[in-house]
């Protein structure tokens, strides 16, 4: 069986020096390149893995191949598709998120002739996310802890709440409609939109064929982190499965969908 490591998105700087040299891979998001993050950090920064998780024009696809022709990185986490031919030509660990697109083995091998791994959505239930992994000719990347992304877009939709509504602007916000929680957070490049209880697809960890186990603890403190990466312990952290047991497809028409 193939050796697996954790891939932690590095969410605030405290938690650098207590995830090094602890075989675990870190994922910094790239400055001006990223949106739904508190930290992000310069290329000179890292010497890691690089998250680039916005759409991008020709211009930003140009200045981010300047940036890292260059860099010191190990590889790099990306969901605009222009990215590839970007990186193609790089030495580094290419790996595809496509959030809520990669939902079945036929499009996620597909991809995998153009990357080394693609992060599988966490849109599905564990049995699917099983079958998908198992039928990939590469190994893959696996979601088991962070906030669900509900929504991205690159209007600046908090800013322009703010304005119309003549309100004290906010680039973080926890709201809810009805009995639906999540969190919003903006910044120059567009706004995020996450669910309010933490990703908890723990269960995950027993599978093969995986090439890393992505850990995103986006909002959590420092303590908490290495709580939930160190041990897998979730107490006192308020925590769903999600989708793992309950599948998201429905009739056409249903009402309770």
């Amino acid at each position: 069986m193939e050796k697996r490591q954790k891939l932690v998105t590095v969410t605030n700087r405290e938690i650098i020096a207590k995830l090094k040299n602890r075989d675990i891979n870190l994922l910094y998001p790239l400055r001006s390149f990223c949106v739904g993050y508190e930290e992000e950090f310069e290329i000179t920064e890292i010497d890691d893995f690089i998250l680039v998780n916005r759409l991008l024009n020709d211009s930003e696809l140009d200045e981010l191949f300047n940036i890292l022709k260059n860099a010191n990185i190990k590889g790099i986490v990306f969901d605009d598709l222009g990215i590839i031919e970007v990186v193609k030509h790089l030495n580094i660990t290419k790996i595809l998120l496509l959030d809520h697109l990669a939902t079945n083995n036929r499009s996620i091998n597909y991809y995998l002739d153009y990357v080394d791994s693609v992060v599988v959505s966490n849109d599905l239930t564990k049995e699917e996310i099983r079958d998908i992994v198992n039928h990939s000719k590469k190994p893959l990347v696996v979601n088991v802890f962070g906030c669900k992304t509900l929504m991205y877009s690159r209007r600046l939709l908090l800013t322009n709440y703010a304005k119309y509504h003549k309100l004290k602007e906010k680039k973080y916000l926890s709201a809810h409609i009805d009995a639906k929680y999540f969190r919003i957070i903006e910044n120059a490049y567009g706004t995020k939109f996450y669910a309010s209880k933490y990703y908890n697809g723990l269960e995950l960890l027993n599978l093969d064929n995986v090439l890393y186990y992505w850990y995103d603890p986006i909002f959590l403190r420092s303590d908490k982190i290495t709580q939930v990466v160190f041990n897998n312990d979730l107490t006192d952290i308020t925590s769903d499965p999600l989708f793992l047991n309950v599948a998201t497809y429905y009739k056409v028409g249903d009402k309770n969908a």
